[in-house]
Order: structure tokens, then sequence, then C-alpha cells
């Protein structure tokens, strides 16, 4: 008979999807007893199929990625950068242009596949050799002192704290018993990439109206990502349609800018929500990425957002001690009050962005119109957008 395994570590990682991943290399790298928990087995190679679902990482992301040994095992030839935005609201005939030069940069982030991302984070992880259990979480017990988690594979896990990074219906956050703020938005995100016959020269550009909000995103090879957020009926509408007669539909949303398009790959969707934990911590506990907080795609900032969960929590076990416990109330205190502010923040740009594009309003859609062309020729103004966008 073989005795069930008993495992006693500093922090226990639930979650090995990317906010989980990096918070277990980048700890590791600080010298902390680190375990991964899953239960699915980890994404170890790329397929050759371009893959529907990707990121938009801001250029500080991108640095941290490299700083922590992620970079080095992206595959570069699948990545694009962005060297500007272009931004239309309502039926405004020309667009907010920022450029990256305009800002002194070299680009303003890239995008990248979520396969490619999820693979390079695996060979970054097996270089730390965090050790990792594969299989579900069935109990939480926590206590002043520790926490235990016991796994579907028997084996039990002791750690001064639990880092939740198990997605936006994490099992961790309803075993503390921490609810959420839902704000549904009545709208689903349609995703598809497509062949361009138009170069997209290295420009994000994006469309506002009224609760939707269309961005093609440059990838390599003139393929472009298409991300549409709708109203719930209307992208049902949509999601009807032939694939080509959805991408021609895309095309004139876009007003042909990219000329004709075609699809590359399976066309995806979800449902978009805001929802936020009331909590980021509990009882030796931490919530990050998607167990904390889930944003509108919009603001494009959802992966950025986890990985500045993972960069504070690392910020903030740099100035402990060898003695001090980092499943200290008082630790986790710290890191609760500085993420909030800033996905607070998110949330608030996010709410009010949809809301003004909503307005039906003549005079606001005329303020709005004005907007744009003031801040088209404002120098200043669009080097501080330009700085807050690749933060």
């Amino acid at each position: 008979m073989t005795m069930a395994q008993s495992i006693q570590t500093e922090v226990a990682v639930v979650g090995a999807g990317l906010v989980g991943m990096t918070a277990a290399i980048a700890l590791a790298q600080l010298h902390r007893p680190v375990v991964l928990i899953d239960a699915k087995a980890a994404m170890t190679a790329t397929t050759p199929e371009w893959d529907a679902r990707v990121y938009a990482l801001t250029e500080h992301t991108i640095a941290w990625l490299t700083a922590i040994g992620v970079w080095a095992h992206v595959d570069i030839t699948r990545i694009q950068a962005i060297d500007a935005m272009q931004l239309w609201g309502h039926d405004s005939e020309s667009a907010l242009t920022l450029n990256a030069e305009d800002a002194h940069l070299m680009h303003m982030g890239c995008i990248i596949e979520n396969q490619n991302l999820m693979v390079a984070c695996w060979q970054a992880l097996l270089a730390t050799e965090v050790p990792m259990q594969t299989a579900a979480c069935v109990k939480m017990v926590q206590s002043t002192d520790c926490a235990w988690l016991s796994l579907s594979n028997g084996a039990t896990v002791q750690a001064q704290l639990i880092l939740a990074a198990d997605g936006a219906q994490s099992w961790v956050r309803q075993q503390a018993h921490v609810n959420t703020r839902l704000v549904p938005f009545d709208q689903i995100a349609i995703v598809a990439n497509y062949a361009a016959a138009q170069a997209h020269h290295a420009v994000a550009r994006q469309w506002f109206d009224a609760h939707e909000t269309l961005a093609l995103l440059p990838l390599p090879q003139q393929l472009v990502s298409m991300v549409w957020a709708l109203p719930t009926a209307r992208a049902t509408a949509l999601l009807s349609l032939a694939p080509q007669a959805l991408a021609d539909q895309v095309a004139l949303r876009s007003q042909h800018l990219l000329g004709d398009l075609k699809p590359v790959g399976q066309t995806l969707s979800f449902m978009l929500n805001q929802q936020t934990a009331q909590q980021f911590i509990a009882q030796r506990v931490v919530f990050m990425g998607d167990a904390a907080h889930q944003v509108h795609p919009m603001a494009g900032q959802g992966v950025n957002l986890g990985f500045k969960d993972v960069i504070k929590l690392c910020e903030l076990a740099i100035k402990l001690n060898r003695l001090q416990d980092i499943g200290d109330a008082g630790f986790l205190r710290q890191y609760e009050r500085a993420r909030k502010l800033d996905v607070l923040a998110m949330n608030g740009l996010t709410s009010g962005l949809d809301t003004l594009f909503a307005s039906q309003q003549s005079s606001l859609k005329q303020v709005t119109r004005w907007g744009m062309q003031w801040l088209n020729k404002s120098h200043v103004v669009k080097q501080y957008l330009i700085q807050q966008a690749t933060l």
C-alpha cells in the first residue's frame, strides 16, 4: 500500500495558466519554495494553426517576461510588434492615431497567440524545477498558521500561502467564501483570424460604437486578429453566418481599410462580463488574474492586469526577510490595497468608454468627435496616452 504524499511548501499556486505559471516562475527565482497545482496537463507544444485567442502585451509586460526568462522561449516568428494604434468613435471620419515614435518608443507592445505564450511559460517553468501536481483540489482548510489543500491524487499540500490563479470560476475563491461583483454587459465577443488583402503596417485598429467594439490587431504574414464585442442578439446573428460571410461583415464594419478578409482557422465566441472579487485576499489566500478580476476586452488589458498582480506580489515579497511569513495578513493587505486601485481604475475606464460611445445624445456625440479631433492635434496628450497604454 502506497502512502499518500504529504508536501510542505511556502507557496502553493493553484492554476497553471499564464498567471499561475509566471507566478511560480517569478517566486521560484526569489528562492521561495513553490508547488504548482492544476488538474490539466500543461500545454507543452504549439500547433501550426494560428490560435484565434491572442493577447496584446504592453512593453512593460514584455520587459518583465524577459526578466523572468519567459520571453527567451517565445517563437518570435509568430509575434507581431505594434507600431501604432488607430481609434475611431461613432461616425468619425478620421481616426485618432497614436504612433510609438511620438513617445520615443520602438513599439507600443505586441500581439502574441495564447499557445505561443503558454508554451514559452512552460519551458521557463521547467528551468526552475518547480514541482507540479497534476491533480484537482478537493478540499481546502485555512488556519492562522498555514493552509492545507487535499488533492484528487491523494496528496496533501501544506503552505503558508495559497495563490489562487484558477480562473473566473475559481474553486479556491468559492472555498474561501469570497463573493464577486458581476456587471453583465449583455455582449458576446467574436474572435477569429483573417488574411487581409491590404498590409496592416503593424497598426492596431479599433472602432467604437454603441455597446460595440471592433478590433483588428496585426499578426505576422499579413494576418489580423479580429475581436468584435457586440450586443448578444446581434452577435448571435453574425455567428450564424458562414465564415466568409462573417469576414465580409467585418470588412464592411472596418470600412474596408484592409481590403477583403479571408478566414484563417476557427471562429470562437464568449460572453462578456465584468467580474471583480469583493476581496483580493482571504486568510492565507491571494487571488490573481481572472480569479480576482475580469475586464472588458475593449481595454486590451486583461492578461496585463494579471501579470501586474504577480509583479506586485513579488515586489512586496522581496522586501520580506527570510523569517517573515509570506502569508501574514498584514502582508496580504498591502497587496490588496495596491492592486485594487489599478483594477478599479480599469473597470472605470471600460465602463466609462462604453457609456460614452453608447450615448444617443447628439450633443455628446459631437463632443466625442471634437475630442478625437483635438487629441489628434495635441502631441503632449498623445504622448501621455501612449505611455499609459504601454505600462
